[in-house]
């Protein structure tokens, strides 16, 4: 077994579907999926862009900029089905929402969501204001060992560019287990872990990044700015680090 899917970086993509960051900002692709250069499997977008922008972070050449311009149900997003039935999943990527200066405590949008062919969801994520001008990145899982049906929680970003990693497991070669590692490169020390975790032995077969679901605060405080997101990297086993 592989232990990685893919890496699909902003930049160039290489031999073998792996994407090379730090080449000329020339090399940037014309749109994020494959058919227009880019890594990803398809560019969704309803009510809101999902394009290549330029430079990128922590060195690569051109990253990828959601806006959202709709309602509720608006989303722009990028997607990856390279996943196939995943009892496990790891995955990484930068976010950067400098731009979203007015998130409200319960003014949020989904920025990450991984999805099975049935349509559970083994994970989701969220960027969420903290009430002050900055912002948290909170997770979804459902959890049937909680009394709630699910763990949740949220970590504070920094300013600028944000390292977030996390790994699911459902338990299907060993104890099942959710991770979640914020601006930290240490992997024996996650910012969250649970391994009481029960998520119905789900699996992952789609992943989707950029701002989709945006709750009505966010719309309204929100809509037309981008956030940027780059250096996407899913595995099945090793932990991605930075």
């Amino acid at each position: 077994m592989n232990t990685k899917m893919k890496v699909l970086s902003l930049a160039l993509v290489g031999m073998g579907g792996f994407a090379f960051a730090g080449v000329a900002a020339a090399a940037c692709p014309a749109g994020p999926d494959i058919a227009h250069g880019g890594a990803w499997t398809a560019d969704n977008q309803l009510g809101g862009t999902a394009v290549i922008a330029t430079p990128g972070y922590a060195g690569t050449a051109c990253r990828l900029d959601s806006t959202l311009t709709g309602d509720a149900s608006s989303f722009a997003t990028v997607e990856d089905d390279s996943p196939s039935a995943e009892p496990r999943y790891r995955a990484q990527f930068i976010i950067d929402a400098d731009n979203l200066t007015s998130l409200g405590l319960v003014d949020a949008s989904y920025i990450f969501t991984a999805q099975s062919s049935t349509g559970t969801v083994p994970v989701s994520l969220s960027i969420v204001g903290d009430g002050s001008g900055g912002h948290l990145v909170s997770y979804f899982v459902p959890d049937s060992t909680s009394s709630s049906g699910s763990d949740s929680g949220s970590f504070a970003l920094v300013a600028g560019p944000n390292y977030v990693e996390f790994d699911v497991d459902n338990g299907a070669d060993g104890t099942p287990h959710f991770s979640i590692w914020v601006n930290n490169n240490v992997e024996a020390s996650p910012n969250f872990t649970t391994t009481t975790f029960n998520n119905g032995s789900a699996v992952v077969d789609t992943a989707f990044l950029g701002l989709a679901g945006p709750t009505p605060g966010y719309v309204g405080s929100s809509d037309a700015l981008a956030v940027g997101f780059d250096q996407f990297d899913s595995r099945r086993t090793t932990f991605i680090g930075y």
